[in-house]
């Protein structure tokens, strides 16, 4: 059999015919064979698929193979290797597909139907500094625009300074897509997130937003997530609201507590305030000079965190010299200190979309 190089479509049913010839390229009679088709990665060491013949006319050496779309769907686009074998009495044998006696032909899979790849576009996220539940980067209730207008809030009345929880933003936009297909499907990779994700349209940057998907709540989620958003619009945002200011029970209120190091490790973490409004354990992340501590939250059925259990104290980590930050947040010496725990709902990190 002479051979030329073959392609197989993706995604929809392919129908191979062949001739099988000897030397003198007259047909040869293949009445009580068997063959079997078979693609492989181009080493040959990897098994791509098989799929059965069918014999059309014996007496002239018509065969065929048709391998339906579905035994595609899980191949790669790439190019590849076939061959034929064919079972003849006892006796199973290499359909020769070439002149040089080659076992092997060369075979490319194609995304005829199927999209064409199409590169991922990266999103940003404004920063939420403002909604930080700990400001251990500086951010704190005097720092919202407009503070001093509002006396309440210096002049500590009632819940004192956190009135200011009613007038930040508990939502927060990516920065913006202009679809180029039907589907744009979004991925972000979500570390411990306790939230609500969703996607909202306009026609200019300056007109309102719609809403366009539902809503997704996750709590407490680590992982890749993907959102798919059907249709043409002239622009599309992501919304994000993982602020403890903007649960179902409000006001929401963060909770604070301190770290204790022992020998260079965390030994301890003491609840200051275990605030309320948690939909789910909040994520623990301890700051200093160590590395390796983590701990793990534990909240009741009133979204109020009980107690916050280190589950590996790490390494390296000393006391927070006097004049560290924040020391007024922490009625314990600063020499008592070994990290900085910092409790959140989570972040979004790698936000890519196509």
């Amino acid at each position: 059999m002479y051979a030329k190089k073959l392609t197989l479509n993706l995604g929809v049913d392919n129908v191979l015919l062949f001739s099988i010839i000897n030397q003198d390229e007259k047909p040869v009679n293949v009445t009580g064979s068997t063959f079997v088709f078979r693609v492989t990665d181009t080493q040959g060491t990897t098994l791509l698929l098989q799929v059965p013949m069918v014999i059309l006319n014996a007496a002239t050496g018509q065969i065929k193979v048709t391998v339906p779309a579905a035994d595609t769907l899980g191949l790669l686009a790439q190019s590849a290797s076939y061959s034929i074998s064919v079972q003849s009495g006892n006796l199973n044998q290499a359909v020769f597909t070439n002149a040089q006696s080659s076992g092997r032909a060369p075979i490319d899979l194609v995304n005829s139907v199927f999209p064409q790849f199409t590169a991922s576009h990266p999103l940003t996220i404004p920063s939420m500094q403002l909604s930080s539940q700990q400001s251990y980067d500086g951010a704190n209730w005097q720092h919202f625009p407009g503070w001093s207008q509002y006396g309440y809030w210096s002049q500590g009345n009632g819940d004192g300074q956190w009135y200011y929880n009613s007038r930040m933003n508990t939502e927060y936009y990516s920065s913006h897509i202009t679809p180029t297909n039907y589907i744009t499907t979004v991925q972000m990779d979500l570390v411990g997130y306790s939230g609500t994700i969703k996607a909202q349209w306009a026609d200019t940057y300056q007109s309102f937003w719609y809403n366009v998907t539902e809503s997704e709540i996750y709590l407490n989620k680590t992982g890749t997530v993907h959102l798919n958003i059907i249709g043409w619009h002239p622009l599309l945002r992501l919304v994000f609201n993982n602020s403890i200011f903007a649960t179902p029970k409000p006001p929401g209120i963060p909770a604070n507590a301190y770290a204790i190091c022992e020998n260079g490790a965390i030994s301890e973490i003491v609840m200051l305030n275990g605030g309320n409004g948690y939909l789910a354990p909040p994520k623990i992340d301890i700051i200093g000079n160590g590395s390796g501590a983590k701990a793990e939250a534990v909240i009741n059925e009133e979204g109020v965190v009980t107690a916050i259990n280190v589950t590996d104290g790490g390494n390296g980590y000393w006391p927070i010299p006097v004049g560290g930050a924040n020391p007024e947040a922490y009625p314990v010496p600063p020499t008592s200190q070994g990290g900085y725990v910092v409790i959140t709902t989570g972040t979004v990190t790698n936000l890519m979309y196509r």
